[in-house]
């Protein structure tokens, strides 16, 4: 009984050695003049430890895909699209992702306003799923440096709360996004 429990004990900690690193990252491979036309699991972990983020989950969107933490608190997803295709071993696309759970205040009109107001987002409504999310997709063909990563990167999380803030408005803040009547005077 001992021994099965030191073998136990010693298969758990191998687990968490295994999944703390899971979450490092070569962060040299974030170079921001580094182009790349297709990206792996290696570089968005480095996109995501780079820029300051807490990567918390790997493959849980996929093979090539991660779940991080903002200074802040903002939970986002980074998901390689396009994967193992002929024209690649790696996934030729990405994308980043902020999503929320939905509840009874989103409705159909909420999305669409949020659609229109911050178009370099795309705001997506899986009631299925009670999420409410946003998506920057990035295409790699022809490269991208790794620079011009981050600064979507930095976007889609800048964007995302301020999406959230259209669907859940906190206060009379948003009303011009809703008052059609005062754009016919």
């Amino acid at each position: 009984m001992r021994t099965f429990l030191a073998v136990a004990a010693l298969a758990v900690a191998a687990s968490f050695t295994a999944s703390a690193e899971d979450f490092s990252a070569d962060t040299s491979l974030a170079d921001d003049a580094r182009v790349v036309r297709s990206v792996n699991l290696e570089d968005l972990k480095a996109l995501a430890v780079a820029e300051g983020h807490t990567i918390t989950e790997v493959g849980g969107d996929g093979d090539v895909s991660l779940r991080a933490t903002t200074p802040d608190g903002l939970i986002f997803h980074l998901i390689g699209t396009a994967c193992a295709s002929e024209y690649s071993e790696d996934c030729l696309g990405m994308m980043v992702q902020v999503r929320y759970d939905d509840d009874e205040l989103v409705t159909a009109e909420k999305i669409n306003q949020a659609n229109l107001t911050f178009a370099a987002v795309s705001t997506w409504w899986d009631k299925e799923g009670e999420t409410v999310g946003t998506t920057r997709y990035l295409i790699l063909d022809g490269g991208q440096s790794m620079e011009n990563l981050k600064v979507n990167l930095q976007n889609a999380l800048a964007l995302g709360p301020l999406v959230a803030d259209v669907v859940w408005p906190a206060d009379d803040d948003y009303d011009w996004l809703y008052d059609d009547e005062e754009d016919s005077e």
